[in-house]
Formats: structure tokens, C-alpha cells, sequence
């Protein structure tokens, strides 16, 4: 992931349906994959996310820390992306 290199995993995309929001499927569906990571020895990942998207704080709520942004061109418009880390392993996931 280059200048990223302490984050050895990463969730490419984490989409749930507006309908479904707020159940708990995220949270499942972020778990599952740190599961997966840590079955094969991976300890930190990293996400990225457009700042104007909620998943910002759901990220957050999960644990994960603000490391970085830079500048997207999406359609024509400029928007801004965020990158979250979780730092060796430490998924706020408990219920």
C-alpha cells in the first residue's frame, strides 16, 4: 500500500443499502473481514472513504483513526478522501 506500509490489510469497499443501515451489518461485515486478516496473520487495515460520506464516523466508531487525505476528481467534481487505519489489531467491535 505503499506510504501506507503499516497497514499490511485493507477494505477495498463496504456498501450496505440505506434500508439496512444501522442493524449492525456493517459492523458484521467490517468484523468478518478483520477475522479473515487475522486468520492470515495480517494485524492492521486500512479504508478509505469520501469525507462527505457517513461512513466516516462509522469508521470512527469502530475504532479507526484518521491517517491521512488527498484529493479526488469523481465525475468532474473535486472531493476529498480519507483514509482510516486500525493499528494492530484493535477493532472496536464489541456489541
Amino acid at each position: 500500500m505503499g506510504q501506507y506500509s503499516d497497514y499490511e490489510g485493507e477494505l477495498y469497499a463496504l456498501y450496505v443499502l440505506e434500508a439496512y443501515q444501522g442493524k449492525g451489518i456493517g459492523k458484521e461485515l467490517v468484523r468478518a473481514v478483520a477475522s479473515y486478516l487475522y486468520t492470515q496473520n495480517i494485524r492492521s487495515m486500512l479504508v478509505w472513504a469520501l469525507e462527505e460520506n457517513n461512513a466516516c464516523q462509522f469508521y470512527e466508531a469502530l475504532g479507526a483513526k484518521k491517517i491521512a487525505t488527498t484529493d479526488v476528481e469523481i465525475g468532474g467534481k473535486k472531493l476529498i478522501e480519507a483514509a482510516y487505519g486500525w493499528e494492530e489489531q484493535k477493532y472496536e467491535l464489541s456489541s
